[in-house]
């Protein structure tokens, strides 16, 4: 059972974060004012952390955690997918 639930978490946790995502990347295509659309979108996401009894250091740590190099090696060098430019 234990292991039943740890992989629905994972499968839970993984769908979120693709819908999130996708919610940001149609944010960011629909936005019409003159500021980053990731940035607001980020910022109003700490914000509902905190309100939500996540610690600033869980938040902080998850966010320098998740742009560090776990991401940096997953990108391959790129800095957004398909520009290889980015080498």
């Amino acid at each position: 059972m234990s292991e039943d639930l740890n992989e629905l978490w994972e499968v839970r946790s993984a769908v979120a974060s693709e819908n999130f995502a996708l919610e940001c990347a149609q944010l960011r295509d629909a936005n019409t004012y003159d500021l980053s659309a990731l940035d607001y979108v980020i910022r109003h996401l700490a914000t509902e952390l905190w309100d939500r009894k996540f610690s600033q250091r869980e938040i902080r740590t998850a966010f320098e955690a998740a742009t560090g190099e776990k991401l940096t090696r997953y990108c391959a060098g790129e800095e957004r997918v398909g520009d290889k430019r980015g080498r």
